[in-house]
């Protein structure tokens, strides 16, 4: 009887563990979920640079305030934002946007929305 009693404790000790690493593996996954991934893009040059400052930030909430690079307001044909909009990289702790261009993932820096004007190319 207190060979089944041990038998069980082991079982659940090891039901408990493979419980944290599950945990462990989603948190991972969600916390790499808002970290840019793909190619950084340079997109409005450096003469945006000069009129404002990457945003930094701790949450997405601080990104609200910002919106996609001027430079890539109009799409073409092989490229779709993805479903985050701008959000705050929670590595480099910038507000940062995403896009698929010809199937590759990039990224570039926010652009504040006040004074946000499209750029056509």
């Amino acid at each position: 009887s207190e060979e089944k009693e041990d038998e069980e404790e082991d079982k659940d000790d090891s039901e408990e563990k493979e419980d944290e690493e599950e945990d462990k593996d989603d948190s991972e996954e969600r916390e790499d979920e808002y970290t840019a991934k793909g190619e950084f893009v340079e997109t409005d040059g450096k003469q945006v640079v000069l009129t404002f400052q990457k945003k930094q930030c701790d949450s997405h909430v601080a990104c609200y305030d910002q919106r996609e690079p001027q430079a890539w307001c109009i799409l073409k044909r092989n490229q779709s934002w993805t479903n985050k909009g701008c959000f705050c990289d929670e590595k480099r702790h910038l507000c940062v946007m995403e896009r698929m261009n010809g199937g590759k993932l990039e990224y570039a820096y926010c652009a504040p929305a006040k004074n946000w004007k499209c750029s056509y190319d």
